[in-house]
């Protein structure tokens, strides 16, 4: 188990965030607020990380390390022969868009079974169709 680690805000990430302090977050903290998410609602990438920061009392969490949280934990459930017990498909970038993973097409599918309506990207991303009764506010 790894901990979450708070350290001063990266210089170069001063002029997006400021000066303070930033939560590098672990894997099963993510996971602990993952698993609120209730069926039927979303939750951004960017709702997670402000939650955790305001958790830890710090100014800002890694948006790139929250992300890919979500993606490591997508992987286990991919090559492990787990049941379903972190909701992570519910779960997407404040763009609105799945976020891609192994299998990620697969975890899109679960979001549908539960009322969402997929769109399709020329690009070939998969976007989900919600409106914000229907996102998730921890």
């Amino acid at each position: 188990m790894t901990k979450s680690k708070i350290v001063d805000i990266p210089i170069k990430m001063e002029k997006f965030y400021g000066k303070g302090k930033m939560l590098h977050p672990s894997v099963e903290e993510i996971e602990e607020l993952v698993k609120t998410i209730p069926k039927g609602s979303v939750a951004t990438i960017d709702a997670l990380a402000k939650r955790l920061a305001i958790d830890f009392g710090t100014n800002v969490t890694c948006p790139m390390r929250t992300g890919n949280a979500i993606k490591k934990i997508a992987e286990r459930y991919s090559t492990e022969k787990v049941d379903f017990k972190i909701p992570f498909w519910r779960v997407i970038r404040s763009d609105k868009l799945v976020v891609k993973s192994k299998n990620y097409e697969f975890w899109a599918s679960q979001i549908e079974d539960e009322g969402f309506k997929l769109l399709f990207t020329k690009s070939g991303s998969i976007k989900l169709d919600v409106d914000s009764s229907r996102m998730f506010i921890f």
